[in-house]
Order: structure tokens, then sequence, then C-alpha cells
């Protein structure tokens, strides 16, 4: 609970620690006072609170499961040509992952993706009749 702070379990899911210096009469913040200044001075790290150029609407990136399910796709089809040897893919999918995970497709571009995918393991299947 709050009143006594983080759990070890959510300690061990932090990706990054870091502490608020606080007024001494004040020695803790709550986690709800405390996401508030982080969220805070991180926009303004960021450039303060300028609005986004006018245009086109930023595009969405794909969800986890949208990307996952692609890197699936694309496994089998590289596979299918002999691009990834099927008993060792230990390199290569986890840096596509991070590849894919660094440039947040858009759900149009994942499905770009999979018709690259499928048209690979259409070819390779034509081949090898």
């Amino acid at each position: 609970t709050e009143r006594f702070g983080m759990t070890n379990e959510d300690v061990y899911r932090c990706h990054a620690c870091l502490s608020i210096p606080t007024a001494p009469e004040y020695g803790s913040l709550n986690l709800a006072a405390a996401v508030q200044l982080i969220a805070y001075e991180w926009r303004q790290a960021l450039g303060g609170f300028a609005l986004p150029p006018s245009g086109a609407p930023e595009a969405t990136p794909a969800d986890a499961q949208a990307v996952a399910g692609m890197l699936a796709h694309l496994q089998e089809a590289l596979v299918a040509v002999d691009f990834l040897d099927p008993a060792a893919p230990k390199k290569l999918m986890p840096r596509l992952n991070q590849l894919f995970n660094r440039a947040q497709p858009t759900s149009e571009e994942i499905h770009i993706l999979r018709g690259v995918a499928r048209a690979m393991l259409q070819t390779a299947a034509r081949a090898k009749r």
C-alpha cells in the first residue's frame, strides 16, 4: 500500500530508480504527487508545453500484440526462404524485435510487413513445388 511504500516486487520491475528531494518536514511524497512531479519535469526537459505543428495527426504505434504477431509471421517467412535457420533463431529474432520496438510501426506499417511476409511464403511455396 502507499502507506508503506512500494513492495519489493514493484521495485524489481523498475527500469530506473530516482530520488526526489523534499523539505525536511515532509520526508516523502505520495505516489500520485511523485508521478505528477516527474511527468512535469520530463515534459519541461522535452521542451515545455509547445503545441505540435499543425498538419497531419501523429500516427499511433501498433500495439505489442500486433508487433509480436508480425514478428512471428516474419520469422516463418524468413525460415521459408532459408534466410533463418529454424534451429537457431536466437540472434536475429531478438534483434528484429528490438528494431521494431524502437521503430514503433503503425498498424498500417504492420499490415505492409505482413504482406511482405505473405509474399515471401507464397514465393517459397511455389519454388518448392
